[in-house]
């Protein structure tokens, strides 16, 4: 399908909603498979039949909090403490510092993997997918990693942030994200000092968060830098900002002199065009398309747009997800997911909970390139076709095996079987696929059945390629040997390159 340039689909009508002739099954289950995980035909059927805006609104309008276990909260109220008596207290003996420091590097650790395992969990219900998408989006353009961060209740407060952005404009999102004690010290803006500016922040601030390389200069972030000194942190979890360490002279930043703080800079920033369409193609590379974006006056228009309306985060969410350019067949059934979009919309597609197993869930997502919390580097993951290699593609294949096997429990270790006990015991148990979920589907005949899957697992564009490889798997559900074929048949599914696209 040919991308649309401002002859086909006109600058004017690109940013209008899509109409209501047009909200179809088609089009619902693109736009659940785009905004969440996965697009089930039941809640396709029931978001038709109500106005696109509306399910927008059902899925960002509130906060859904990401809960903490009572340890977890514990240990993040003890951590200041931790650090006051490691640093600031003298007369403790280097045996017993050394011991305390071991254990809240271990207890970080653990407290790290809870969190990775609580978010997995949170992003799965489908009420909350459409939100924790867009924090991983928001967390692909405010990078930190759990590396160099190491405190887990500073990684939790920097993703809250990101969180309660959804409904912020972008600058105040920037402003907040500069307090947060995960980015102070990612990019180490407690070693910024007047003395000696470190440029980490104010270069990532404007190339990484509002404008993009080529739009400031080396002077603008030299300036910029001196702006945010005095930002520190008190025992390592609490951002404080020390006047007598901030450099009070006047600064020059994008051709405005003043004795300039952080906020102020941010704020000169956002008067910059570049300012008015960054975030739209971050936003646009995340959710429309990984190929070429769209033409580049579409992009200018719905800048403007977004700079009439102050820059509001949920603005662009509510214009761009009814749009007619969102909904163009150019952009549907072709975007390859992303590791975390492929294992919750297994979970989701197959009616799974998470598995409770921290190491083996943690590891199968490293293997497929996308560790949560530790992105690469500075500029996040590359999404499209860079997820997909010889050894990323082998690990999605075994993942779509193993949730088609058994645990051994008797090889689990104590803290694997509590883990395995405390989900059950929360009604959460659905882990694996049985044969005995499958065989209700043999009910079908051949041709119901092969429609079924197609429907819950692949996109209209590429349904018409497999239907007739998908009947001739199965064969007639009645006979002999038919749930087995059937379970091949799904699992093939499962690992063919369709069902690695949204």
């Amino acid at each position: 399908m040919i991308a649309p340039t401002p002859k086909t689909l006109p600058i004017a009508d690109a940013w209008k909603p899509l109409p209501m002739t047009h909200w179809r099954e088609e089009e619902a289950a693109h736009f659940l498979r785009r905004i969440g995980f996965s697009a089930d035909p039941g809640t396709v059927k029931k978001i038709i039949k109500q106005p696109l805006l509306n399910a927008i609104e059902s899925r960002f309008g509130q906060k859904n909090p990401l809960n903490t276990s009572t340890a977890f909260t514990e240990f993040s109220k003890e951590l200041p403490n931790v650090y006051f008596e490691l640093y600031n207290n003298k007369g403790l003996n280097p045996v017993v510092k050394q011991e305390r420091q071991q254990k809240k590097n271990r207890d970080n650790n653990k407290f790290y993997r809870e969190l990775t395992m609580n978010w997995y969990d949170h992003a799965r219900a489908e009420e909350n997918s459409a939100q924790e998408k867009f924090v991983l989006f928001l967390h692909d353009i405010f990078v930190i990693d759990q590396r160099k961060v190491q405190d887990a209740p500073n990684l939790y407060t920097f993703q809250n942030a990101l969180r309660e952005g959804i409904f912020l404009n972008y600058p105040q999102l920037c402003k907040n994200i500069s307090r947060e004690p995960g980015m102070i010290v990612y990019l180490d803006l407690a070693q910024n000092t007047a003395k000696k500016p470190n440029e980490n922040f104010a270069r990532e601030l404007f190339e990484l968060f509002i404008l993009g390389e080529g739009h400031y200069t080396e002077n603008d972030i030299k300036e910029a830098a001196r702006s945010f000194t005095g930002y520190r942190l008190r025992k390592k979890t609490e951002f404080v900002f020390h006047k007598r360490f901030h450099d009070s002279g006047q600064k020059t930043v994008f051709g405005k002199s003043g004795n300039w703080g952080g906020d102020a800079v941010i704020d000169i920033a956002f008067e910059q065009p570049a300012a008015r369409t960054f975030f739209i193609r971050e936003l646009l590379k995340f959710y429309l398309t990984d190929g070429e974006l769209p033409h580049d006056d579409y992009i200018i228009a719905l800048g403007d747009l977004w700079a009439d309306n102050n820059f509001e985060i949920r603005y662009l969410i509510d214009t761009v997800f009814q749009s007619r350019l969102f909904f163009h067949p150019a952009y549907r059934g072709n975007m390859v997911k992303s590791p975390i979009h492929f294992y919750m919309g297994l979970c989701q597609d197959l009616n799974l909970d998470i598995i409770p197993l921290q190491g083996p869930l943690i590891r199968q997502m490293l293997a497929m390139g996308q560790n949560l919390y530790n992105p690469p580097n500075v500029r996040g993951w590359l999404y499209g076709e860079k997820w997909i290699n010889s050894t990323t593609v082998s690990a999605r294949r075994q993942i779509v095996n193993y949730l088609f096997s058994s645990i051994n429990e008797e090889r689990l270790n104590g803290n694997q079987k509590k883990s395995l006990a405390d989900a059950r015991a929360a009604n959460k148990d659905n882990f694996l696929i049985s044969n005995e979920r499958l065989r209700p589907m043999l009910k079908n005949d051949g041709e119901a059945l092969t429609q079924q899957l197609c429907r819950f697992f692949i996109t209209e564009l590429s349904q018409r390629a497999y239907v007739e490889n998908l009947r001739r798997l199965i064969g007639d559900p009645k006979s002999q040997g038919a749930l087995y074929r059937a379970r091949n048949a799904i699992i093939a599914l499962l690992q063919s390159p369709a069902y690695n696209l949204c």
